[in-house]
């Protein structure tokens, strides 16, 4: 099976070709452009490097979220605009799903932190043990303070990944008292290799239960987005007003 994989929640646009569990080629960009500037020709080069083409694929992985809320949307968008265009099905993954690879074959547990803004993270705690993966907490918005509490409290060491974890890294070492570990930038960001190794384990699973793949993706946000906040207190306001005017009527 031949299939591409579409990161683009985070500012870090990661695309990869996989065959079967097999990582074929994959390109990743951190250069804070935005994704709809860059997702085509990043595509185009990918392709051209293994020499495929987009006809040879049989479905298209597609990371769903949660994090950056137009990045979520233009991946979904460019994945399913694809799939319809070459009429092959999508598979969608979690961007906390996929960065736990980065803990694969590690005996420490592994916490994946995502800037969620304000003064949040999305995250997921995760367990390797061989080829099983545990998930211990996740998906969620936690405050940083709370989330590394937790952690220091359960007492095992724990390796850290994902956009947040650079930034935090101060944070992270005091809080965590010598059980906390920051990976590399290289290694904690969002990787096409790592999206390959979580859309195989899903397709994998697909095939076990007997279920055909989607021909959509829904899109993983955990929480509303600043519009929708504004959205539902511009209604509830509006609710508030409408209930005075008509106590007042009566």
């Amino acid at each position: 099976m031949k299939y591409l994989t579409i990161d683009t929640t985070t500012k870090v646009t990661a695309l990869a070709l996989g065959e079967n569990s097999k990582l074929v080629e994959e390109v990743f960009l951190d250069t804070g452009k935005t994704h709809s500037e860059r997702l085509v020709p990043m595509l185009h080069q990918l392709l051209e490097a293994a020499e495929w083409s987009l006809a040879e694929l049989d479905f298209i992985g597609v990371v769903r979220g949660p994090g950056s809320f137009t990045g979520i949307r233009i991946g979904i968008a460019t994945a399913q605009g694809l799939a319809q265009v070459l009429n092959i099905p999508l598979l969608g993954v979690l961007s906390l799903d996929v960065i736990s690879w980065a803990g694969y074959a590690h005996g420490e547990d592994i916490a994946v932190i995502l800037d969620a803004r304000k003064n949040e993270w999305y995250t997921a705690v995760y367990s390797w043990r061989g080829d099983s993966r545990r998930q211990i907490t996740g998906p969620c918005a936690k405050a940083p303070e709370r989330l590394l509490a937790e952690l220091q409290e359960r007492g095992r060491k724990v390796l850290f990944a994902g956009d947040a974890a650079q930034a935090a890294e101060t944070k992270i070492l005091d809080i965590m008292d010598g059980q906390g570990v920051v990976l590399p930038r290289y290694q904690a960001l969002p990787r096409g290799a790592y999206a390959v190794q979580e859309v195989w384990s899903e397709y994998q699973q697909f095939q076990i239960e007997g279920i055909e793949l989607p021909a959509a993706v829904e899109p993983c946000y955990i929480r509303f987005s600043e519009a929708e906040v504004n959205y539902h207190k511009k209604m509830e306001q509006m609710a508030g007003s409408e209930h005075i005017l008509t106590k007042q009527r009566l």
